[in-house]
């Protein structure tokens, strides 16, 4: 999971030029991340957000690092997938500052793109979430964005009150096949299908057809009970078990279906399926 823990926003410079060219020099005093939105408050009251940022080069201090990154932002735009139109992708470009070469700073996702976006909060590299202070900047190829992509979004409450932020929670457990809690087993390029009682991700009637079958239904520490595990190479039902006794009684076709999990203590936020 790549996920960059953002300490501070230090300074941008290469803003558009309509910025500069006011009647007298402005400067941050302050950001903040609403949803994916990063907004960038001005000396002059004015603030930035989404496409208004496009040209300009944040200098980001991630903790650890020996000094500040500079990236670069070369385009914004509405994530297609998002029925909803609340979720900003941004393509970023890590700055040498040194030879001003720019690399990617994300990894192509299935699509062949490169995303990113902040979220407020911090999450470790096991997709655990820590807490709501600060931000993080993640990226589209890893679980943590790809459940913001699928609709489980952290920030979020809906109308009847449920917070999403359990399920994006329960989500980046299952994309990562990190059955027990702080351990991810699955590999890139596996077909999964995953839906929830919410109705966020509906299940695929032709699953069966391409082969998938139950494996799992999830909560936010991670498994309640497990069919199958999704790469027997990484990990096995029987080591599963040594390594997890809270599954126990609770591996196996024979007790992990989906009409069982419904009655399991949990709750359970989602299932899934895979080969």
């Amino acid at each position: 999971m790549r996920t960059i823990v953002l300490a501070a926003i230090l300074w941008i410079g290469a803003l558009p030029t309509s910025v500069w060219a006011q009647a007298s020099p402005d400067r941050i005093v302050g950001i903040d991340v609403e949803g994916t939105v990063l907004r960038v408050r001005m000396t002059s009251g004015k603030v930035l957000s989404g496409p208004e940022l496009v040209g300009a080069t944040l200098s980001l201090a991630q903790p650890g690092d020996a000094a500040p990154r500079k990236v670069r932002v070369e385009s914004v735009k509405m994530d297609p997938m998002d029925p909803d139109q609340e979720t900003l992708l941004y393509h970023l470009l890590n700055v040498d500052p040194a030879t001003g070469e720019t690399q990617e700073l994300c990894g192509p996702n299935p699509d062949g793109e490169r995303w990113a976006f902040p979220l407020r909060g911090q999450w470790d590299a096991e997709g655990q979430h820590l807490s709501d202070a600060g931000y993080t900047l993640t990226c589209s190829d890893g679980a943590q964005g790809k459940c913001v992509r699928f609709g489980y979004k952290p920030w979020k409450t809906l109308a009847n009150g449920t917070r999403l932020s359990a399920y994006h929670q329960a989500c980046v457990r299952l994309v990562r096949a990190d059955y027990c809690g702080g351990h991810g087993t699955t590999r890139d390029g596996m077909l999964i299908d995953l839906y929830d009682d919410l109705g966020i991700q509906k299940p695929d009637p032709t699953a069966a057809d391409a082969g998938l079958r139950f494996e799992a239904a999830w909560s936010e520490a991670g498994a309640l009970c497990v069919a199958h595990t999704r790469v027997p190479e990484n990990v096995t039902l029987e080591q599963l078990a040594a390594a997890c006794p809270r599954l126990t009684g609770k591996l196996g076709q024979a007790t992990c279906t989906e009409a069982r999990a419904r009655d399991l203590p949990g709750p359970v936020l989602m299932y899934n399926y895979s080969r």
